[in-house]
């Protein structure tokens, strides 16, 4: 069995006209079964670490408050707090963890919606995060079939997300049993929530991880004109290090009739970085 986090960034609902979020994210990590323990232990170690031996009580790491240094790393120096994010970026890599993820860009996604509605048997896909989790059991089921060998399954993990149990219910109900069967859902298997994602250490991993892809896109697409230049190239080459772990950055093409609609305004809406992004930023190797 292999497990795929999801958690996301960026979710204001039906809203696209967040000026504070004008980007989404969804996605996270993915973790072999057998693997599971090892990256909990050494995930831990480095917080332990960090916090000089013990954890603050009911610690669980919180990319919005790490980054903007609030919460438990309230007055804690700039620099030691990046160290702990490539830290852990450091251990996904060692671990040779993938990344899976889905960006939408709220004002294309709303020009796109201003020219009509796009019909789909149970995705409302107008919204962000249920547009986005539908691709992504797209992306997961090719991922396993195509890279994982013929006996792997995967199992999607999500972070309970509120208002949408229903809708994600539907959806893979949808996918499983009522599309034609040459393209129902045979590698992805299994669906689970977490119940306390303080019991699930890749989730917070996840969490970091598409909150750097967030805080990259929204300054690459010009949303953060003013961003600090350090903290601009912070987020370009930590974006630099976790899109190397991502198998397809393109949106894969969906042959289903079903999918189609929601497909394109998938494509009309996705955030991608610039062109030669590396060389703007300096990160050439």
């Amino acid at each position: 069995m292999h497990f795929f986090y999801m958690d996301e960034s960026g979710c204001t609902g039906p809203d696209l006209n967040n000026d504070q979020q004008p980007i989404f994210v969804l996605g996270g990590i993915s973790v072999r079964d057998e693997g599971w323990r090892a990256t909990n232990e050494k995930f831990n170690s480095i917080l332990v670490s960090y916090f000089g031996g013990e954890l603050p009580p009911r610690f669980e790491l919180h990319s919005h408050q790490l980054l903007n240094i609030e919460g438990a790393f309230e007055g804690h120096d700039r620099e030691r707090v990046n160290q702990l994010v490539n830290d852990i970026l450091d251990l996904v890599n060692e671990r040779s963890h993938a990344v899976h993820f889905i960006a939408i860009d709220k004002a294309k996604m709303r020009e796109r919606l201003d020219q009509g509605a796009v019909d789909h048997a149970v995705v409302r896909a107008h919204i962000p995060y249920l547009l986005g989790f539908n691709y992504l059991v797209s992306y997961i089921e090719k991922y396993t079939k195509e890279t994982l060998g013929k006996s792997a399954r995967g199992m999607i993990i999500l972070d309970i997300k509120d208002g949408y149990q229903d809708d994600i219910n539907s959806i893979t109900h949808f996918r499983r049993y009522e599309i034609a069967r040459a393209r129902r859902l045979k590698w992805l298997v299994e669906f689970s929530y977490p119940v306390d994602s303080v019991r699930h250490p890749m989730i917070q991993i996840s969490d970091l991880v598409i909150f750097l892809i967030r805080k990259f896109l929204e300054i690459d697409n010009g949303y953060k004109p003013n961003a600090n230049p350090l903290a601009v190239e912070f987020y370009a080459r930590c974006f630099d290090r976790i899109v190397s772990r991502v198998k397809w950055s393109n949106i894969i093409n969906v042959e289903a009739p079903e999918e189609r609609a929601a497909h394109e305004l998938l494509v009309a809406a996705q955030s991608k970085h610039r062109t030669r992004w590396r060389q703007h930023y300096d990160l050439v190797h």
